[in-house]
């Protein structure tokens, strides 16, 4: 039977689309270009599309159907509950297609990348697509437009996306401590930068002070960020490199390593305890994010904190309960290097248990309802920089025992497809909620006291829910202590591959010291071009200016040596 090869021969073999990222060890470069500021498209796409496009259909239900049509609005409630589990039923058919097309794909680019860049050109379109005529422009045919791109936003538009970043950390490097890192800047421009842009700035201020006033700036504010986006994902794809792929590669031949029987894979999969975990507490939180949407908070703070009446609230809530992202993004890293990422986690949810009980108690006193953010922020860093990390120490743990390395593979699609299944019933359930009770997101329009209880529990009570299951399961992941024998092992088969093709072994430490040396001297030489082009145009003495810097970089060494 003749094997389906994807992406074999084509665009992806042309020399132009190779990785601009060469060494073995991660570079400086590669670290900010590639997994803080290229990823930053996407993410604003995907995040703010997520961010809005409920408060968008709320608003624009209202705009068609006026404040007294309440028996219009309870059926549209009901239609998008309809729509968005179909939605999720079908993207359930995209994650088992995302499979397929890694499992049959041979590219010398890797595994992953390749179909991100095109995924992801697929994600902008639709982005720049989804909140075109609002309003009544195409009376009762507009809706036809809004559900289909909102259907494809929740299968081509973001499956792969979330695919590929839960998965790439892994495929980046062996080193734990380099793959530790990874994660945490690809997690911190997911929260920290993105979180800054689209959680203050447009929750706090474009959203009250511009598209709660006018429903065509969604459209004007997508067209934007889809434009700014197309860069960003050209950066994230060039400066990224699937060591791990290659590794794996090397070992087999180019292609065959992806070509695993399902049944093996599942085994690999399923027999490993720390992958299980992950992914029961995965499922629980997609649950929760599915069921609450993207209006939960903001609806909150606009009803039972006072923002209908003072727009101002929304910044004193986000601030204050914000201050955790900043702080977040100094200290976790190193607490998390003293503790480790599976103490830190269960420490930080056990906060969020207590914050949501608090806040649950008291929901429309101010003061507990701060102090509650802040608890709930402060509990969620370790989710928000670094948890994911488990999940990449996880794949390590199945290819040590199976010597298998199934990342984006059809196994764990089918395990996606299958958490798609079951997040379903839960899609777009706060809002088709509300609605169906009655209420009118249109200006000037107060919630009857059963919609205000309905927001309170939709606020708290899944979280409670969700922290409980993560303090009492996550303990059970103990996989950061057996990350030294299972690394050992791993490059122990490197070796043995390299030797066994009869090439050169080089220590992964000792490399990581020659390509520091190489940088090192690269840099040197072009500094040294640079400074005598610089001294020729201002007329300056080279060896002068020379020496003032050699200087300046004794003195900075001769303080790094004095701290240690």
């Amino acid at each position: 039977m003749k094997q389906i090869q994807l992406l074999r021969h084509g665009l992806f073999e042309k020399p132009f689309m190779d990785s601009r990222i060469h060494t073995q060890s991660v570079s400086k470069k590669e670290k900010i270009l590639g997994h803080v500021i290229g990823p930053l498209g996407l993410i604003f796409v995907v995040n703010t599309v997520a961010a809005l496009v409920e408060k968008f259909f709320t608003q624009q239900v209202g705009a068609m159907y006026g404040v007294d049509n309440i028996e219009m609005i309870r059926i549209m409630g009901g239609k998008y509950e309809v729509v968005m589990t179909l939605a999720k039923i079908l993207a359930v058919g995209t994650s088992l297609l995302n499979g397929w097309l890694l499992q049959h794909t041979k590219s010398r680019q890797g595994r992953m990348r390749p179909w991100h860049i095109i995924f992801g050109f697929v994600s902008i379109a639709i982005g720049s697509l989804i909140f075109a005529f609002p309003n009544t422009t195409l009376t009762e045919n507009y809706w036809y437009y809004f559900f289909f791109l909102l259907i494809a936003y929740h299968t081509v538009g973001s499956t792969y996306f979330y695919l590929f970043r839960d998965n790439i950390c892994s495929l980046i490097t062996r080193n734990p401590y380099e793959k530790t890192q990874i994660s945490f800047l690809r997690k911190m421009s997911w929260t920290l930068i993105s979180g800054i842009i689209i959680g203050m700035v447009i929750n706090m201020v474009v959203l009250p002070m511009w598209l709660e006033k006018n429903i065509r700036g969604y459209m004007v504010l997508m067209a934007v960020i889809s434009a700014v986006a197309v860069p960003f994902l050209l950066m994230e794809y060039y400066y990224t490199r699937e060591r791990i792929i290659e590794d794996v590669a090397s070992r087999a031949s180019l292609g065959s390593e992806n070509r695993i029987p399902l049944g093996e894979q599942m085994k690999a999969l399923f027999t490993n305890k720390y992958f299980v975990i992950l992914i029961i507490i995965a499922t629980v939180t997609g649950i929760v994010d599915n069921f609450k949407g993207g209006n939960v908070q903001y609806f909150y703070i606009k009803f039972l904190l006072g923002g209908a009446e003072n727009p101002l609230m929304y910044t004193i809530y986000q601030v204050v309960t914000g201050i955790p992202l900043g702080i977040g993004a100094i200290a976790i890293y190193p607490i998390a290097k003293k503790v480790g990422i599976r103490n830190l986690t269960v420490a930080g949810y056990a906060m969020v248990l207590v914050g949501s009980i608090i806040g649950w108690v008291f929901p429309d006193k101010l003061v507990p309802a701060l102090i509650s953010g802040f608890l709930r922020n402060i509990g969620w860093m370790p989710n928000a920089y670094i948890f994911a990390t488990l999940l990449c120490f996880a794949f390590d743990s199945i290819e040590y025992k199976s010597k298998l390395r199934l990342e984006g593979l059809l196994g764990v699609s089918v395990i996606t497809a299958a958490q798609w299944l079951i997040y379903a019933p839960f899609a777009g359930g706060y809002e088709s909620s509300i609605l169906k009770l009655g209420f009118v997101d249109v200006e000037g329009i107060i919630p009857s006291p059963e919609v205000i209880k309905y927001m309170t529990a939709a606020f708290y009570l899944f979280d409670i829910i969700l922290a409980a299951v993560v303090v009492i399961l996550l303990p059970f992941v103990d996989v950061e202590k057996q990350l030294p024998t299972i690394n050992a092992e791993l490059i122990r088969r490197k070796k043995e591959a390299v030797l066994a093709r009869g090439e050169e072994w080089i220590d992964p430490d000792e490399l990581e010291r020659i390509e520091k040396e190489q940088a090192e001297a690269d840099f040197e030489e072009n500094r040294i071009q640079d400074l005598k082009a610089y001294c020729q145009k201002k007329n300056l003495d080279f060896d002068t200016e020379n020496a003032k810097y050699l200087e300046k970089k004794m003195k900075k060494e001769a303080k790094k040596v004095a701290k240690r």
